[in-house]
């Protein structure tokens, strides 16, 4: 009976154990607004970024380790970030009217999965490493069994910063002195890796278009409906050289919508259809709606203008009949993307 107590112990510190590798899992909250900037320090120089819905903005310097955010009302996204000591952090990002914490420092816990160099002169390229499972399913935070100089390096880097640091976030900027040690400490870790974007493009367009296809209309008027079958431009995004079209296709009816494809043309002033637009990517076209269903779809363009004589046309085509939806867009809508 006198072991009770040990035991007992044992168990709670177990499960204390087990509760904050789960949380260290767990994708870190951030709320923020257009009014205030939530500044995030990191405990390495920022690497990559997959950016989030095109209502927040978050922006950071080329071999800096400090993240500033920023966002406006719309539907909640997700961030994630990649350091040069290949930490890996997850955010859940949300509008909120008033912000409760306006300084965040990181830890390496915190970070969900980590990407090891597997070679010190860049040939071998990364490989992701997650944590581990021991016998009883626990995460732990074994992350290479092998010897790596690489590691052994950002190890001594991880015990400077937590020496600067005190508490876990959210921690609100109390010690400017703390923070710039933070900085300091992180300035010469490595160089930066190449953009996703230059890596590989249609999975930069893929993330893009995730995390944008669901958003709700900015142009509300901008539809179209053919017995009961209506195409709604939701909107028109640019980032970086292309133009991508969120467009929403609504099956009204009591029966499934077989769709035959969803074209773009341009259309100039003497009223013929021009050459149908190649997109350089398509996102989420299926090819049957549900009775009362809809499909979200985003199709992505090399950027462009048009003139006031011309409009773009967008074609829905029924695969099962000649019935066709046309949706006509406007030089104002369309060399006026809302963000």
């Amino acid at each position: 009976m006198k072991s009770f107590p040990t035991l007992l112990i044992f168990f709670l510190g177990s499960l204390l154990f087990s509760s904050h590798n789960l949380w260290s899992q767990t994708p870190i909250d951030l709320k923020t607004n257009d009014f205030v900037t939530t500044t995030i320090f990191f405990p390495s120089n920022i690497k990559k970024v997959v950016a989030p819905a095109a209502n927040f903005k978050f922006t950071y310097e080329i071999g800096s380790n400090i993240g500033l955010l920023k966002g406006r009302k719309g539907r909640p996204s997700n961030l994630l970030v990649i350091t040069e000591q290949g930490y890996i952090y997850s955010f859940a990002l949300s509008f909120a009217e008033e912000v409760p914490e306006f300084s965040f420092i990181l830890t390496t816990d915190q970070a969900i999965s980590r990407t090891i160099p597997s070679d010190v002169n860049g040939s071998g390229g990364t490989k992701i490493v997650e944590q581990p499972s021991n016998d009883n399913g626990q995460k732990t935070g074994t992350v290479n069994e092998e010897p790596n100089e690489n590691v052994a390096v950002y190890d001594k880097v991880d015990d400077k910063v937590s020496q600067v640091q005190t508490t876990a976030i959210p921690v609100r900027q109390k010690d400017s002195i703390s923070q710039e040690s933070i900085v300091e400490s992180n300035t010469n870790i490595g160089e930066g890796e190449e953009d996703l974007y230059d890596v590989d493009r249609e999975e930069y367009y893929r993330i893009f278009c995730e995390n944008n296809y669901l958003q709700k209309t900015v142009f509300k008027r901008s539809f179209r409906q053919n017995k009961k079958i209506a195409v709604r431009l939701n909107n028109i995004l640019v980032d970086r050289n292309e133009k991508y079209f969120v467009v929403q296709i609504e099956n009204n009816s009591k029966k499934a919508y077989d769709i035959a494809g969803l074209s773009f043309f341009k259309k100039s002033d003497v009223g013929q259809l021009e050459k149908i637009m190649n997109p350089l990517y398509r996102f989420n076209l299926q090819e049957s709606i549900d009775p009362e269903g809809i499909n979200e779809v985003v199709y992505v363009f090399k950027n462009f203008n048009i003139s006031a004589k011309e409009k773009i046309v967008v074609v829905l085509a029924d695969a099962n009949s000649d019935n066709m939806v046309i949706l006509p867009l406007d030089y104002l809508l369309i060399n006026s993307p809302s963000n």
